[in-house]
C-alpha cells in the first residue's frame, strides 16, 4: 500500500521551524532541533579535505556513543544530518571528523530530547538514516530547511525505479516499533483466522516467512532481516491477501 503523494509524509519534517542554514555555527560547533520525532543537526564547515564525518549518538553525555550515520555531502559550506530514528528520551550527538591527513576531531556535544509518546503516535514511516542523507546531500549553503524538504519531494516524485520510503503510511497491523526497532504484528481476531506473512527485499526476493500465526501480538526480532532497509510484506488471512505494505528496518 504505497501512498501516491508526499504531502502527509513530509509534514514530519516540514513542521520543524524553518531556519536559515547559512547562519549555522562553524565546526567544531554544531546545533540541532527536534520536532515530531525527527532530529536535525546542522553546522557550517569551513574546511576542505575532509575524508568523513560520522554522526554519533548516545543516551548520556560522555559514554556509549554509537554511529547513527554518515554525512553524505562533505563539500565546504553548510552541512546537515537528519536522524529519522532517534531513541526515546535524551539523544546526545557529536561529530567524529576525519581529515584526509588522518587528523581527527570531535565536535561539541548537544542534547535533543524526544518524547516516546510522540514516537508511538507517528504514522509515517521514515526510511533508514542512510537513505535520508542521500536525499538531502544535494543541499547548498543558501538552502533553508523548507528548500531541503522541497528537494526531498522532487527526488521522490522523479524516481519511479525504487520504493519511495517517504510515501507510505505505517500499517496498523505490521509496523516497526520506534522504541525497539523490532517488527510488531498486532492481528485482529487471531484465534479465529489463519494468518501468514512473507517479507520481501526491494528486489522482490522473499527473505522471511512466518507461515502460521495464531497469537497476537507477535514480535519479530529485527536481526532476522540481516540488514537495514525497506521491506515489503504481504499479509494473508485464511489464504487470501489481507494487506500489503512496507516496513523500515534501521
Amino acid at each position: 500500500m504505497i501512498w501516491k503523494t508526499v504531502r502527509f509524509a513530509l509534514c514530519i519534517i516540514c513542521t520543524v521551524t524553518v531556519f536559515n542554514l547559512s547562519a549555522q555555527p562553524l565546526l567544531p560547533d554544531i546545533t540541532g532541533t527536534t520536532e515530531k520525532g525527527v532530529n536535525i543537526l546542522s553546522w557550517n564547515c569551513q574546511y576542505d579535505g575532509i575524508k568523513s564525518i560520522a554522526v554519533q549518538r548516545s543516551g548520556d553525555s560522555s559514554y556509549n556513543y554509537i554511529t547513527a550515520g554518515y554525512v553524505k555531502g562533505l563539500k565546504k559550506g553548510v552541512q546537515a544530518f537528519i536522524d529519522g530514528h532517534p531513541a526515546p528520551g535524551n539523544n546526545w550527538y557529536r561529530l567524529y571528523i576525519v581529515f584526509n591527513s588522518d587528523l581527527t576531531w570531535y565536535s561539541n556535544r548537544i542534547n535533543l530530547k524526544v518524547d516516546s509518546a510522540q514516537l508511538m503516535k507517528q504514522q509515517v514511516v521514515l526510511p533508514p538514516n542512510d537513505s535520508l542523507q542521500k536525499i538531502i546531500s544535494t543541499g547548498n549553503g543558501s538552502d533553508s530547511l523548507q528548500r531541503i524538504v522541497n528537494k526531498i519531494s522532487i527526488k521522490i516524485t522523479s524516481d519511479e525505479s525504487e520504493i519511495n520510503p517517504l510515501t507510505y503510511i505505517k500499517s496498523q497491523y505490521i509496523f516497526t516499533n520506534p522504541l525497539t526497532g523490532h517488527v510488531n504484528m498486532e492481528l485482529p481476531e487471531s484465534k479465529e483466522h489463519k494468518y501468514s506473512v512473507r517479507f520481501y527485499n526491494q528486489k522482490d526476493k522473499m527473505i522471511l516467512e512466518v507461515p502460521h500465526i495464531s497469537v497476537s501480538p507477535v514480535i519479530i526480532d529485527k536481526r532476522n532481516f540481516q540488514q537495514k532497509g525497506l521491506y515489503k510484506f504481504i499479509l494473508k488471512r485464511d489464504n487470501s491477501q489481507f494487506e500489503m505494505g512496507y516496513i523500515s528496518i534501521y
